[in-house]
């Protein structure tokens, strides 16, 4: 599943209740209109339920981030939550951690050793994409 596809995917839930009654669907509107940044109390109910191990909310805090989103885009707040819900057991989370690990940005360089280690557990969690870039990495 791309994260194009995921996003879509969380598009669908409904009644997943964050913390301050924010329904999930709303953030998910809320990001895809790009008006999530003018949202501070969804942004933080995102917080509370990803603290609270909602991979979704951790998922989609992250990438909001990444995306600029939440305002000015934030890799590193990106990879702390991407990370909370790779440690969940998120296939998705720990696709995206390899690509931004791979990838690097204007904070950190491209760290491959990193970026292997967890497309390794997104391919072991059955995600083509990882088993594609661990071929490629691997020089096969």
């Amino acid at each position: 599943m791309t994260i194009f596809n995921r996003i879509a995917a969380l598009l669908l839930l409904a009644g997943v209740l964050l913390a301050s009654g924010l329904l999930l669907e709303e953030a998910l509107k809320m990001y895809r209109d790009d008006t999530l940044r003018s949202h501070p109390e969804a942004i933080n109910a995102l917080k509370d339920a990803a603290r609270q191990g909602n991979t979704d909310a951790a998922f989609l805090l992250a990438t909001a981030y990444k995306d600029g989103k939440t305002g000015t885009k934030d890799t590193r707040s990106a990879v702390a939550w991407y990370t909370r819900a790779a440690k969940l057991g998120d296939a998705d989370a720990m696709l995206m951690l390899g690509w931004l690990y791979y990838k690097g940005d204007a904070a950190n360089k491209p760290d491959v050793k990193k970026a292997k280690v967890w497309f390794e557990k997104a391919a072991a969690k059955g995600l083509d994409e990882a088993v594609e870039m661990l071929e490629i990495l691997n020089g096969g």
